[in-house]
């Protein structure tokens, strides 16, 4: 295999998206009938690069759908912080699916050495 994954990383890439289907399909099982009905699904959107304050500047411009929506009927954190300060996507995106900093989940860059190989392996590479 010139570029991979180890399996150690492949299993704790179906963990973590295990974790996520897990969070999002949890709440509907433990809701009751008499409840207000709890998302069946969670979709985490996540655009590199784009502040929170960038779509609040144009928000007036935006039209019923979008952006708009996704502000008027989601979840918006527009002062959330997350513990790690590597800035890479990989990172990031792992740390704010799974509520893990990266010393838990494992990515910990876009690229890394693989040490049974001595080449370099981008993150998603199989």
């Amino acid at each position: 295999m010139k570029h991979g994954i180890s399996s150690q990383r492949r299993l704790l890439v179906a963990v973590s998206i295990s974790v996520v289907l897990l969070v999002a399909v949890t709440p509907v099982a433990l809701a009751s009938s008499n409840e207000q009905p709890v998302p069946r699904l969670v979709l985490q959107i996540t655009v590199d690069q784009l502040r929170a304050d960038m779509v609040e500047r144009v928000f007036d411009r935006l039209g019923p759908g979008g952006f708009r929506l996704l502000y008027e009927q989601g979840a918006v954190y527009a002062t959330a912080h997350h513990g790690h300060a590597a800035t890479e996507t990989i990172v990031g995106h792992t740390t704010l699916a799974t509520g893990a900093d990266p010393s838990v989940h494992g990515m910990v860059g876009n690229i890394w050495l693989d040490r049974e190989t001595g080449l370099l392996a981008y993150n998603i590479e199989d």
